[in-house]
This record gives C-alpha cells, sequence and structure tokens, in this order.
C-alpha cells in the first residue's frame, strides 16, 4: 500500500465518521418519540442505527492507515471530520454554511492536502516510557480540572475541560499505533494488551469530559480546544513516542489545520 493510498484511506474513515454523526443526528427523534406520545418510525431506528456502526468502524481506517502513515499525520487528518460535518450537515440536515466560514474550509482543506503530501511514513518504534507519560499528563490534568471546577469561571472551565477530553480523543491514534506495533493482527493479543483498555478508557474518558465540559462550561471554549487539541496533542506526542523525525514543512500543515479548526468552531 502507498502512502497516498493509506491517506485516502484515512481521509474515508473520517468522512464515515461525520456521516456517522450527521445519520444519527438526523434520525435521533426516535430515542424520545414514545414519551412525546409519537410512533417510533422503524426507518429512524435503521438511520440512527447505520449512523452508530459507521461511527464505530471508523477506527478499522486508521488502524489500516497507520501500517503506512506515521501517528502524527494520521491524526491531523482527523480535522477533516469538521469539513465533512458541515458538508453533510448542508446536505443531510438542510443547515446553512455561513460564508464566513468558506475561507476556514479552503484553508483546512488546503492543509490537509499538504499534511498528506509531506506526510512520513509510519514508525516501528515505540518508546513505553514516552507513551504512559503522554497517557498521564491530560489524564491527570483533566482529573485536577474536575476536582477544582468549583473554582473555575465557565470560560476557564470550558477550555480546559476541552483541551483534555480532545487530547484524549487524538491520544486513541497512538494507542492503535501501539497495538499495531506490539501485537500486529494478533486478536488474543490485543484483548490480553494494556493498549487496549487504554484505548478504550481514553474513548470513553474523552466522551464524558466533553459531555461535562458542554454542560458545565461555554461552547464556544469548548469547540475550539476539544478539536484542536484532538488534532495537535498526538501530533505533537508522536515525536516523542514513536521517534519520527520533525520537518519543518509539517509545522505548516499543523499551522494550517490549527487556524482553520479555531475558525471553524467558534
Amino acid at each position: 500500500m502507498t502512502i497516498i493510498a493509506a491517506y485516502f484511506i484515512a481521509l474515508c474513515g473520517n468522512f464515515l465518521l461525520s456521516l456517522g454523526f450527521s445519520l444519527q443526528k438526523k434520525h435521533v427523534g426516535w430515542l424520545s418519540a414514545k414519551r412525546r406520545g409519537e410512533k417510533v418510525r422503524n426507518g429512524e431506528i435503521i438511520g440512527w442505527t447505520v449512523g452508530f456502526i459507521l461511527m464505530n468502524v471508523q477506527p478499522i481506517f486508521n488502524y489500516v492507515a497507520l501500517g503506512r502513515l506515521a501517528p502524527n499525520i494520521v491524526a491531523s487528518i482527523g480535522g477533516s471530520n469538521i469539513i465533512f460535518t458541515i458538508l453533510l450537515s448542508y446536505f443531510l440536515l438542510g443547515e446553512k454554511i455561513k460564508a464566513s466560514k468558506i475561507p476556514a474550509i479552503v484553508l483546512m482543506a488546503i492543509s490537509l492536502a499538504y499534511a498528506g503530501f509531506v506526510g512520513q511514513e509510519s514508525s516501528q518504534q515505540f518508546k513505553k516510557e514516552a507513551f504512559w507519560i503522554a497517557f498521564f499528563l491530560p489524564t491527570a490534568f483533566a482529573m485536577l480540572v474536575l476536582l477544582g471546577n468549583r473554582k473555575l469561571s465557565a470560560q476557564h472551565l470550558g477550555m480546559f475541560l476541552g483541551s483534555a477530553a480532545g487530547a484524549l480523543g487524538g491520544f486513541m491514534v497512538l494507542c492503535l499505533d501501539a497495538l499495531r506495533i506490539n501485537h500486529g493482527s494478533d486478536f488474543f493479543g490485543w484483548v490480553l494488551s494494556i493498549y487496549l483498555y487504554v484505548y478504550l478508557f481514553c474513548g470513553a474518558s474523552s466522551f464524558m469530559i466533553k459531555q461535562f465540559a458542554f454542560e458545565k462550561g461555554r461552547m464556544n471554549a469548548v469547540a475550539p480546544t476539544f478539536y484542536g487539541f484532538m488534532v495537535l496533542y498526538p501530533s505533537i506526542a508522536t515525536y516523542f513516542v514513536s521517534k519520527v523525525p520533525l520537518h519543518a514543512q509539517e509545522l505548516f500543515a499543523y499551522a494550517g489545520i490549527s487556524v482553520s479548526i479555531l475558525l471553524l468552531s467558534i
């Protein structure tokens, strides 16, 4: 498999993830239909279920892409979720695309294409100490923020928890890479591996922290930091965990993705 093929596999996975989100949002009404005294429609159940399945097959695409691409490139491609979600919301949900968002969408598309152009091949190196440090930092930070949340303003709480949730969500790419390097396609090796349970922990923690942040913090603080750190944290951690060399060209791609995420989230 070529690097370009791996790039498009990761991109396809993110499209399916966004499609799953959009289908679930479009057909979510069946969950509360009985409470509203309405009949549950089979079409809505099917649409919501298809969306759920699509959301959960996305890691398979990331795993395949990691066979040729470094985790930082796979993580950066995750920024495409925002573009796909905006476009699918327009076509499936009838939501309008603000003219002010178009420059950010174009910048994201260019940055993603550039990230693929300068993308590095996957590494077979894995530094356990760096992995655990990279896992511990956002986990400990989230715990400290949650313990002291009453002393923080809604703006700061949203920003801090959004950062922690995004970092843990993005770190899942490094967990997949750890499974790939240490266990390959050995199913029982995966089941017995601590990295699988770190992956599941990060996914569940990211989801719950984000929900708490939405409830207690400000949305305009949660969204930019969540999406930004979901791309940037694993991209930076890769240089320590996978020992891939740093190329100056990649910094331009990360900067473009980060700026476009910020503009699309506010």
